[in-house]
């Protein structure tokens, strides 16, 4: 494995992902089919539950891109309205349970925000907003700003 794919969603999850995006897009509803739904819960078991009750809290999440959409990064509102800023498909998140339990513990493979990012990703339920290189950046240096106020 390389180090450019060790960051993904293991190679089944990130398939049976797309293959609900593919279905979803095919669909005039643009819904999560409940069998679909199923197989995303015997995959994430609580994380997929907790994923929808962000969802259903905050129905349309912002993405931030720089131009030509080069560079992206999604908006995910947490408990006590914390932000959690991830790169669209890659497993990685600040958050203090993604830490635990899917680098730590390794009982999980990611945590609710990843999860709800890509759910609405699959449900076109994203509002970008563009931004310039440098804001991107400030942006990213935030993500690990929250990673060491966890810390501290």
């Amino acid at each position: 494995m390389t180090d450019c794919t060790q960051s993904k969603l293991p190679s089944i999850v990130e398939k049976v992902l797309n293959q609900i995006e593919e279905r979803v897009h095919k669909t005039t509803n643009k819904q999560i089919a409940d069998e679909d739904l199923l197989t995303l819960h015997s995959i994430f078991g609580g994380v997929l539950q907790r994923a929808l009750d962000i969802i259903e809290k905050y129905p349309t999440f912002v993405t931030y891109s720089t131009a030509n959409k080069t560079r992206e990064l999604i908006e995910i509102k947490g408990e006590n309205d914390r932000c959690y800023r991830v790169f669209p498909r890659i497993n990685f998140c600040p958050c203090l349970a993604f830490k635990h339990q899917v680098l730590e513990k390794k009982t999980q493979i990611s945590c609710k925000h990843i999860l709800a990012a890509r759910i609405q990703q699959i449900l076109g339920k994203t509002v970008n907003h563009d931004v310039t290189h440098d804001q991107y950046l400030m942006l990213v240096k935030s993500m690990f700003d929250l990673e060491d106020e966890n810390n501290g």
